[in-house]
């Protein structure tokens, strides 16, 4: 995984959007722990919105 956040981002929202994933299960097959993932997230001033299932700065 990308230390970087904004290279996380990315390929996360990449995998959301072209495998027509969800957030649980991509976290799930790059193991990582959904908590700390948002939490990450929410340092960095980003959040996730169910709705249109994406990753997006506040």
């Amino acid at each position: 995984m990308p230390k970087d956040i904004h290279m996380l981002v990315s390929m996360i929202n990449m995998k959301l959007r072209d495998d027509d994933m969800q957030l649980s299960h991509v976290l799930s097959v790059y193991d990582l722990d959904e908590t700390e993932f948002m939490k990450r997230l929410d340092e960095n001033e980003y959040f996730y919105d169910e709705s249109t299932n994406q990753i997006k700065t506040k």
